[in-house]
């Protein structure tokens, strides 16, 4: 089966190849990213260097790369290549139907807007945190209600973007407004104990850390796969502990609540033309109540974590679009006791791949 992977130099596009290399002798792999300077990009059995995403370049360098290499599947490796790859398949209907497992890209370009996805999830009735967004131009007495509403700390994002880039904590009015003078962000309530948060004020005091991160042990995520006629895998739910936004400890559990959420925001998300991959990140807030903070419509960082305790979803993806390639759906029926543990580790970058990647813009593996 041919493979292709966008972004792969992506944290997601070393989770995708990770998830199957117990497989790559059934799969050839084709790579695109913008930079040569990527070990990701050589893990590849070939891998072509191309315009960002988002340029006008892009469509038509992609189009002359998945004419050469015929691709069976297609698979993004960043939040707007969602976009974009959902939208090429619309456009082309007869040639990717199945070679892109993905839906409409309302659902992916609401996901990318994070005050949308905000008003989307409040006109729908989902459980989402609740937001404001915020800039010098917007009345101060709506950041004062919010405020007085849900108190310190609040979360603060840029108002488009994607993984942990540009999120701060905010603790007081001032640091909001200082913030807000870059432009519009957005103003999320704080999921969890505020006290976790609160007592790094005193830290600063006394100077500013050389390493320093807000400790993250119980991030909750849940992943699952709509197929094209609605139906859903099992929800696969995980409590993870961050290291500078990096899942570094995965653990299943089991939790009901959860799993009813992410039903409800399934079925709201397929009705508005999404199948294929969905992920939510949830926390309680101070009532208990079970709340999303974030939505990916793609895998995750944490995929190859996940088939390793079991929920292989590119075995699924593969078994659901593609099924007469027989790709092995390494899923497990029971639950794995275990967690996994997630290591750096060293990739050598040889000069000469990087030479001929960046002076042919291919590099394929002899």
């Amino acid at each position: 089966m041919k493979l292709l992977i966008t972004s792969v130099g992506s944290l997601l596009g070393q989770n995708i190849l990770d998830n199957i290399e117990s497989r790559r002798n059934l799969i050839q792999v084709t790579g695109l990213d913008a930079s040569p300077q990527n070990p990701r990009n050589f893990r590849c059995d070939s891998v072509y260097i191309v315009p960002e995403t988002d340029s006008p370049e892009f469509e038509g360098a992609f189009t002359k790369i998945v004419e050469k290499e015929n691709p069976d599947f297609i698979l993004p490796g960043r939040d707007g290549d969602s976009i974009f790859l959902s939208d090429f398949k619309k456009n082309n209907p007869s040639l990717y139907h199945n070679k892109i497992p993905l839906g409409s890209s309302f659902i992916p370009r609401i996901v990318l807007d994070k005050y949308e996805t905000y008003l989307f999830c409040k006109k729908n009735n989902l459980a989402f945190a609740d937001s404001l967004l915020f800039s010098n131009q917007t009345k101060i007495d709506l950041l004062h209600d919010f405020i007085r509403k849900h108190g310190f700390p609040l979360l603060v994002k840029p108002a488009k973007g994607f993984g942990s880039n540009g999120v701060y904590f905010a603790i007081n009015e001032e640091q909001l407004l200082e913030l807000s003078r870059e432009g519009e962000i957005l103003i999320q309530e704080y999921l969890g104990d505020p006290e976790r948060i609160l007592k790094f004020k005193n830290e600063f005091k006394k100077g500013i850390p050389l390493f320093f991160q807000v400790p993250e042990k119980e991030q909750y995520a849940a992943q699952v796969i709509i197929d094209p006629n609605g139906g859903l895998s099992n929800v696969f739910i995980t409590i993870n502990s961050m290291v500078l936004g990096r899942a570094e400890q995965i653990k299943q559990i089991d939790n009901p609540d959860i799993e009813k959420l992410v039903i409800s925001y399934s079925e709201v998300f397929f009705k508005n033309g999404w199948y294929g991959p969905l992920n939510l990140q949830l926390k309680q807030d101070k009532g208990g109540n079970w709340k999303v903070f974030e939505l990916n419509s793609r895998l995750t960082g944490t995929s190859s974590a996940r088939s390793l305790l079991g929920f292989d979803e590119f075995g699924k993806l593969a078994e659901l679009f593609i099924p007469s390639f027989r790709i092995p759906n390494l899923s497990s029926n029971s639950k794995i006791n275990g967690h996994v543990v997630k290591y750096l580790s060293d990739n050598l970058l040889l000069d000469e791949n990087v030479d001929t990647l960046n002076r042919l813009k291919i590099w394929q593996k002899s």
